[in-house]
């Protein structure tokens, strides 16, 4: 019985060893720098302009997008960029790549009252269509909130 005991010690400690050496081995995230469009005025498009994030190689679309709603940095602010309109009411419900088109569609949270005006939602979504189409492969984007793609056309 005590032979098992110290047989467990033993390989609980080397397991242990093992984890804890094997932690700096692990190669660094890989990151690409990205283009995200804020609202600046004056701005390029419409009164969009763009900013630097780093964001995860391994799915650069979503963590564009997840910048664009997280809206400009302090140090951004004090520089003139602005967040868009409802961006931080919005989450990804779903990011397809598919023959060169970008489908994405953003699901509001409960306690969205809506645009606060009238180019809040065209900005929005030229904002996204920027950010995305900066990718290889991607040509077109289909912009959807709540599974609408025409909440942002002009009545």
């Amino acid at each position: 019985m005590r032979t098992k005991a110290v047989f467990l010690l033993l390989a609980l400690g080397l397991s242990c060893l093992t984890t804890a050496h094997a932690a700096p081995f692990r190669s660094a995230a890989k990151v690409r720098k990205v283009k995200v469009y804020f609202y600046h005025d004056p701005g390029e498009y419409i009164d969009l302009s763009p900013v630097m994030r780093s964001v995860s190689a391994d799915a650069p679309a979503r963590g564009a997008i997840n910048a664009l709603l997280a809206g400009p940095t302090r140090q951004e602010k004090r520089r003139g960029f602005s967040a868009l309109s409802s961006a931080n009411e919005f989450a990804i419900g779903s990011l397809k790549i598919v023959d060169g088109t970008a489908h994405i569609n953003f699901v509001s949270s409960r306690t969205w009252h809506g645009w606060p005006g009238d180019l809040g939602p065209v900005r929005f979504r030229t904002a996204v269509e920027l950010t995305l189409k900066q990718f290889a492969g991607i040509s077109n984007v289909i912009v959807s909130l709540d599974g609408d793609p025409k909440f942002a056309d002009e009545s």
